[in-house]
Order: C-alpha cells, then sequence, then structure tokens
C-alpha cells in the first residue's frame, strides 16, 4: 500500500518557525539604532517647533515663553503638546530664560537617544539651540546660556 502525504510533518513546520524566529531576533537588534535615530529625529523637529512658538511670543523679552521643567502646569497649550511628544520619544526638554536680561534670551535642550563614542565610553548626545539662532549637538549637558561643551 502506497501512501503519499501531501502536507508537512511537524518537525518540518517547527524547524521552519524555529529559522523564523532566529531571524527576526537578529533583525529587530539590528533596528534597534535605527529607531533611536529616528526618535531623535523627532526629538529636534519638536525643538525646532519649540523654537518657532518662542519666536511667535516675541515681544521685546520671552517672558510669554514658560521654562520647562515647570513648578505647575504648562499653561500653553501647543508648548505643552510639543513637550509631551518630546518626552514621549525619549527626550527631556529644558528651556531656560535669562533672567538677568529681562528675559531677552533663551535656552532649551534635550537629552537624545543615541549614545556617542565607543563602548564602554559612550557619551549622551544633546541638541542644543539658543535664542540668537545657534544650534548644536553637544555631549555635556548646557550650564548656562551658552551651546557649548
Amino acid at each position: 500500500m502506497n501512501t503519499k502525504s501531501s502536507g508537512f510533518t511537524l518537525i518540518e513546520m517547527l524547524v521552519v518557525v524555529g529559522i523564523i524566529g532566529i531571524l527576526s531576533s537578529v533583525l529587530l537588534t539590528a533596528l534597534g539604532p535605527a529607531r533611536d535615530k529616528a526618535k531623535d529625529a523627532r526629538i529636534i523637529q519638536q525643538m525646532n517647533q519649540v523654537r518657532a512658538l518662542a519666536e511667535t511670543m516675541y515681544n521685546g523679552t520671552y517672558d510669554a515663553l514658560q521654562t520647562v521643567p515647570s513648578i505647575g502646569e504648562i499653561a500653553n497649550s501647543d508648548l505643552k503638546a510639543l513637550v509631551d511628544d518630546i518626552t514621549l520619544q525619549g527626550g527631556n526638554l529644558v528651556i531656560a530664560k535669562n533672567a538677568s536680561k529681562g528675559s531677552t534670551s533663551y535656552i532649551m535642550y534635550s537629552q537624545l537617544n543615541q549614545k556617542i563614542g565607543q563602548e564602554p565610553n559612550l557619551q549622551i548626545q544633546y541638541y542644543c539651540i539658543e535664542s540668537g539662532g545657534k544650534s548644536a549637538f553637544v555631549t555635556e549637558e548646557p550650564l548656562g546660556m551658552t551651546c557649548k561643551n
């Protein structure tokens, strides 16, 4: 009696599922840096939107621009939405104003997801924007009102 099987055996199916599992785990590991890069691009874009918002609030001073992190709730709904999105992408937006000049300047920066350097000496990268128009990538959290290391 000759019986022909037209399907796959259980062993063949398990081998195929195992191979697909291994390939997908390798692929997801390889896509990790690309995911961080995409999140960083979104953080940078949202920070540029905050810069545009700050410039629309400017009336001789930046008094209408709220500092972040804020003691209370962020009053401006557009600014709150941008800050929330930056936080959702893994950033941490900081906005500081120069009070000694009557709030005529500001600085904002956020930590990015991608680290730079070689293991084990990876450095955190920040994107920084000054009210004068300068923007820069820095490896230390900015101190004062300038975007420099």
